[in-house]
Formats: structure tokens, sequence, C-alpha cells
């Protein structure tokens, strides 16, 4: 009999808590406590301005997660603008020169500062699996960029194809062929 007892006020106890979690709830119109989305407020927000320009010497954050946390490591005289905490560079005594310790959350962490020796884009890249990558572009072209220093025609080509041959510290940039 006790038992029957204990039970029938367990289920009474639930349907007085659901009933009073029932009334509690907010409704639709209530919006207070609902989560705002940025076309709620007629527009998307503007995204902070990113704390580089350009950045040769670019860390991905552990953190996975998207879009990512970029901190861009590069030296400089003067930290961009929009940089909120310049600090000065490590080393053993001062030198002059900044790093812009601001992390960055995009997909799209901005350009590099040192154009690449095969250009903008490469197919066929071949990198180190080191942080940053040292990489070097085995596509065929017809004319090396101008700022490749080792250009070598590739043998038995007709017309002549080149390939250029100088490696590049950090990533190898987009793919020149769209994707199918």
């Amino acid at each position: 009999m006790k038992m029957k007892t204990a039970m029938a006020a367990s289920i009474l106890l639930f349907f007085l808590l659901a009933s009073l979690a029932a009334a509690t709830r907010h409704t639709v119109s209530d919006t207070t406590n609902n989560i705002r989305l940025p076309s709620d407020v007629g527009g998307a927000q503007p995204e902070a301005a990113r704390p580089w320009d350009c950045c040769d010497n670019l860390e991905r954050s552990l953190i996975t997660i998207f879009p990512p946390f970029y901190r861009c490591n590069d030296e400089v005289e003067q930290c961009a603008a929009a940089c909120q905490e310049c600090v000065e560079a490590p080393g053993d005594f001062p030198r002059g020169v900044y790093v812009c310790n601001d992390w960055y959350q995009t997909a799209d962490p901005g350009p590099f500062c040192t154009e690449r020796p095969w250009g903008d884009c490469c197919d066929t890249a071949l990198c180190t699996k080191t942080d940053p990558p040292t990489c070097r572009c085995a596509d065929e072209v017809e004319a090396c960029a101008a700022a490749c220093k080792e250009c070598e025609m590739v043998e038995s080509s007709e017309p002549p194809r080149y390939v250029c041959q100088d490696r590049f510290t950090g990533q190898p940039g987009p793919s020149c062929t769209p994707d199918t």
C-alpha cells in the first residue's frame, strides 16, 4: 500500500511540475527573451574591420569552430588602425617592430602581403606539412609570373610550357580551375 501511495504522489508531483513549467513558458509575442537575428533589426550587423591589411605569417586558432579565429604574427613598424592590441615584437632588446595581438574570427583572413612567385592561383601545389607550409607550384603555364625568379621550361612541351621552381612560405593560394 505504501508503494502505491508513493507512486501516486510522484506522478502527481510530475504533473504539477509540468503544468507549472507550461504556465511560466513565454509566448511567441513576448520578445524580451527571444533570440534576435540580424534580419530582425532590418539588416545585417556590420563586421568589425580586420585588424591587419595583409598578412604573411597567419596563425589559425586551435579552437575548431566556424568561422575560425586568426591572428597575424607579422612584425611591422606600425600596426593597422583596426588593431586593438598592438604589442612590441618579442626579442632580446627593443627593436622598434610590433605585432598585432588581436584574434579575428572570419572565413576570409585577407590577402598575403608578399606576392606568391607563381601568381594568384595554383592547381598543383606541392607543400610541406609544416605550419606555415613551404610550397611550390607545379602548374605548367605559358609564361611564368613576373615574381618568379627560377622559371624552367618543361622538356618536350609543344607549345613551350614553363614551371616556376620558386618556393614560398605560406599557403599556396586558391585553385586556378574552379571546382565543378
